[in-house]
């Protein structure tokens, strides 16, 4: 038996697009998959939408929240409520190309050290028109736990929608529920193993926010429904978190002491280097 991989698919009122995602799903030729989707109480028709797609396949699980629970609780939810020896978060309005999930778990099972791999990203609008956006990628193979960290540090995070495999993400404990979580994990992620890219297949990701500038998507990590900052203070200074929750990281990392004390020292200036040309290409 192939090994199981688990796509968790959290969703918040995307009746628009999730038929699409759930067809694409479907339609991986990978043959021991399950779908676990966490509707995260939708008042659009998301739900039923999602519930038909589960009634023609029995691979597609639903659980239904009572109440939102924010967008990173989401997120917890879907792993926590899947099994398998890989698991892979979906977004409910994007698509997949059929050969993404069996490339990156061929991948996966030709390297045991890695921790993911995952696919090239087209940009889609909201009709599923091309977009005139492009996204790099990495394959880390070959390079040291310190160039892993800082190829993920100055990278994009697409790969949080890769594979992983579930033994490593869950030495990672819960999605950190911080503005930047995705960053923590992904560096948690490359402490320990590589990242692979899977040439073959494509990732088509719907880009449906309209924010110009930096403040609106500061406003948009930073707002109760999407439940990553809820106290004053995390709303008033939506960053602040994350230098401290990657240190931690580097500090539990398996390497030596001096090796630690020098990305340490290079952490900081790196974060505010990032930092700056993210909001100059925001505002520019």
């Amino acid at each position: 038996m192939p090994a199981l991989v688990c796509v968790g698919l959290p969703v918040f009122n995307e009746a628009r697009h999730v038929d699409a995602a759930l067809s694409a799903l479907r339609a991986q030729d990978y043959p021991s998959l399950e779908i676990i989707v966490c509707d995260n109480a939708s008042t659009d028709d998301t739900l039923a939408i999602c519930r038909a797609h589960a009634e023609a396949d029995p691979r597609i699980r639903i659980e239904a929240a009572a109440v939102n629970i924010g967008a990173t609780g989401n997120f917890r939810r879907a792993f926590d409520l899947g099994r398998g020896e890989y698991f892979m978060w979906a977004s409910g309005h994007d698509t997949w190309s059929p050969t993404l999930v069996s490339e990156c778990v061929g991948l996966l099972e030709s390297h045991p050290g890695a921790s993911l791999a995952y696919a090239s990203c087209d940009w889609i609008g909201p009709a599923g028109e091309p977009l005139p956006r492009e996204s790099g990628w990495a394959d880390t193979r070959g390079m040291s736990a310190p160039g892993r960290f800082f190829t993920v540090l100055w990278g994009n995070m697409h790969p949080i929608l890769g594979v992983i495999r579930r033994e490593k993400l869950k030495n990672c404990g819960p999605f950190p529920e911080l503005v930047g979580g995705d960053l923590v994990l992904l560096a948690d992620l490359a402490l320990q193993g590589d990242f692979l890219h899977a040439p073959m297949s494509r990732w088509s990701r719907r880009e449906l926010r309209n924010e110009g500038s930096y403040r609106q998507k500061v406003e948009r990590y930073t707002s109760s429904s999407f439940g990553v900052t809820r106290s004053r203070l995390g709303r008033l200074f939506p960053l602040a978190a994350l230098p401290w929750e990657l240190v931690k990281r580097v500090a539990a990392a398996s390497l030596g002491v001096t090796t630690k004390v020098v990305m340490l020292a290079a952490l900081v200036p790196s974060l505010l280097l990032r930092y700056l040309v993210g909001r100059s290409n925001q505002t520019g």
